[in-house]
């Protein structure tokens, strides 16, 4: 009773084997996924949300006057530092601007609240660094080309 017993436990044991080595040879049989980057670039969607720049007037003048709505937008508190010059209104445009993408969502809320239509999240998604400081942009690293320019 016990050999026949011992045998199905073989067999069985056996036929597990087998069909585990069949999982093994399909997915190694499959036809590789993986690109070689960064000599091959993966194409991007046009929906992506990327590094953030800050845009310019026509008249070469940066847009962001400073107003602090995308500061209050983040969730993520990504924009830790805003300071305008010493105009008013319109005419007021930011001097200090620090973006921390090392907390960024990528969520575009600042870009929605952005009533100057003064910032964009572009499709760039190489934002690297050896260290959290690299991570960390001023405006003079944001600004991106005036209107009518290609980046």
């Amino acid at each position: 009773m016990t050999r026949t017993n011992l045998f199905v436990d073989v067999v069985l044991s056996a036929l597990s084997i087998v069909k585990g080595l069949m999982v093994t040879l399909t997915n190694a049989l499959r036809p590789r996924v993986t690109r070689n980057h960064p000599f091959q670039k993966t194409p991007i969607p046009e929906v992506w949300r990327g590094r953030l720049v800050h845009l310019r007037g026509e008249d070469g003048r940066l847009r962001c006057t400073a107003c602090l709505a995308c500061q209050k937008a983040c969730p993520s508190h990504a924009i830790p530092t805003i300071q305008g010059d010493d105009k008013k209104g319109k005419e007021k445009r930011a001097q200090v601007y620090v973006w921390d993408a090392s907390r960024c969502l990528f969520c575009g809320l600042c870009v929605e609240a952005c009533p100057f239509d003064a910032i964009r999240l572009t499709r760039e998604y190489s934002i690297v660094g050896e260290d959290r400081a690299d991570l960390i942009f001023d405006l003079n690293r944001l600004l991106g080309p005036a209107e009518g320019e290609t980046a």
